[in-house]
């Protein structure tokens, strides 16, 4: 049988929420020998409550290096967690937006050319 002894884990915390961000670092030691989950080490850090956070309600508010995880995925030693501001625009949209701009001026110029023409046939 294999004795796993509980080491101390090295953990950075960045919080995108506020601005401009902060940035801290903490060692805790879980109280499995196991791999912790994300909320045993938010809930060491003061960050969350329980499960139920508001935190963990929208999905993507939490990761590490950039890889959303839910509150029972397991963090390691050296990682990096993350706590996202909510997303007040969608990005997609934003994209389109910027795509459509020029062909919003481009239609209408060809809709004036056409109500000339017709114009001119009229006449």
């Amino acid at each position: 049988m294999e004795n796993k002894s509980v080491q101390t884990i090295e953990l950075e915390l960045f919080d995108a929420r506020e601005s401009p961000p902060k940035q801290f670092f903490f060692s805790f030691t879980p109280a499995q020998a196991s791999s912790p989950s994300l909320l045993e080490a938010l809930l060491y850090m003061n960050i969350v409550k329980d499960k139920d956070d508001v935190l963990f309600q929208k999905k993507g508010s939490v990761g590490v290096f950039s890889v959303p995880l839910g509150p029972d995925d397991p963090i390691y030693d050296g990682d990096r967690i993350e706590l996202y501001r909510p997303i007040l625009i969608d990005p997609k949209k934003i994209r389109r937006k910027k795509a459509n701009q020029n062909k919003d001026a481009e239609l209408k110029i060809k809709a004036k050319m056409r109500k000339e023409r017709k114009e001119l046939k009229e006449l």
